[in-house]
């Protein structure tokens, strides 16, 4: 979950980082920690919230297509002709980094948050671009392709074959948690779950590495790019928009769901926007359709895809203002620190022990979300300052480079 430094390759303002990039990276965690934090419907109506409706999947999407443009930026940018001995010295350098983010997601996932983490994916994500490192922008976006075209059909014929006549997923076939280092004596489910049944499944997810990586490879500092990618990116997220409220309107998708389960026509519209895992929206074909949050349909993937394009382009544009989005670029270039922490506080949050000071423990949760934007714009802007790593990025970078040489 970190931006991995290298000199070579790396284009964008001072210290050879793109402050757009990290900009955009402090947009998605901002936009997670508010979904974490913050109801996504409206506990009397079922009606989506603003934060369900702006962030719900669209952020976390954003997460791991920004991952992709660091691997694409770490490992030559635009240029990815390189020799095999930097190749190899990349791959390695990111296969350990991506087992130590694996390892910390496995910790975290201790934590009593109530969030659904995605650090281990994230990890395996990263281990799942090695092999691509050498491609350009035209292959990888061709990858992004097939893969956003292919992997959906697999994922839906294998997801019914492991559901009741009911269309829901059995308790027994997923972990129904965050992969933890307790579910390392549960093998199996633990596989299935990170392929095919988790909040992540890397069935699908690894198209927003690929289309993160493709768009690294452009040359993102030149203005043109970013304002193709944010107009095609708003076009794209606009279009696939449209294709889902269609298949809303004039499918059988809200009849379905609600004939499998005790859900008003008002909860499913709301689950259709910003999803609901227990409600069986893969089980029918009306599902290839839909662009629900954490489903990963095709219109969906490519919905988020277009979404997250034009967040990137935006900040891209916004470079030109750096000292105005420092705090947010200072953030986004210590995700993981921030990350973890965020998710250290919410435990406490939601404990009951008696030693937790009454304040914290009582705090609301649209006061709970002011801190967290507010100390996380601030700690954003410190690092600026003080132009230093994020303490476990700082970590995974010594480590690392250590392993390595």
């Amino acid at each position: 979950m970190g931006r991995f430094r290298r000199s070579a390759g790396r284009t964008g303002s001072r210290g050879g980082r793109l402050w757009g990039v990290d900009a955009a990276r402090g947009v998605a965690l901002i936009g997670m920690m508010l979904v974490h934090v913050l109801t996504t419907t409206d506990d009397a109506t079922g009606e989506p919230t603003w934060v369900g409706m702006i962030f719900s999947g669209r952020s976390a999407a954003l997460f791991a297509v920004l991952a992709g443009v660091g691997i694409a930026l770490l490992t030559g940018g635009s240029d990815p002709d390189r020799s095999n001995a930097e190749v190899s010295r990349d791959r390695k350098g990111l296969a350990i980094r991506a087992g130590l983010v694996v390892l910390i997601g496995l910790s975290a996932a201790l934590l009593d948050a109530g969030v659904a983490v995605i650090l281990v994916h994230y990890g395996l994500m990263f281990l799942l671009a090695l092999p691509f490192l050498r491609l350009g922008a035209k292959s990888l976006f061709g990858l992004t392709a097939a893969w956003t075209a292919l992997m959906p059909v697999v994922f839906w014929f294998a997801q019914n074959r492991l559901r009741d006549h009911e269309g829901a997923l059995p308790a027994d076939q997923r972990l129904w948690s965050s992969p933890a280092l307790t579910d390392l004596a549960r093998p199996q489910l633990l596989l299935q779950d990170l392929l095919l049944t988790g909040y992540y499944p890397l069935l699908l997810w690894p198209a927003f590495v690929f289309f993160g990586m493709a768009i690294g490879r452009l040359p993102l500092k030149r203005g043109i790019t970013a304002q193709w990618l944010l107009l095609l990116g708003a076009g794209l997220a606009a279009g696939t928009y449209l294709v889902h409220w269609l298949a809303i309107q004039h499918t059988e998708v809200v009849t379905r769901i609600a004939a499998s389960g005790n859900w008003s026509e008002t909860e499913i519209l709301g689950g259709l926007e910003v999803n609901d895992h227990f409600m069986p929206m893969v089980a029918s074909e009306d599902w290839f359709l839909l662009a629900t949050a954490h489903q990963g349909s095709p219109v969906g993937l490519l919905h988020h895809m277009g979404c997250a394009a034009a967040v990137l382009g935006l900040c891209l544009m916004a470079e030109k203002a750096k000292w105005l989005i420092a705090p947010l670029a200072g953030a986004g270039a210590m995700p993981l620190t921030l990350y973890v922490g965020h998710l250290v506080v919410l435990h406490f949050w939601r404990s009951d022990q008696q030693w937790i000071p009454a304040e914290f423990a009582e705090l609301s949760a649209p006061m709970l979300a002011v801190w967290f934007v507010g100390g996380f714009l601030v700690l954003g802007l410190v690092k600026m300052l003080l132009r230093r790593r994020g303490p476990l990025e700082g970590l995974v970078y010594a480590l690392s480079t250590t392993a390595t040489r």
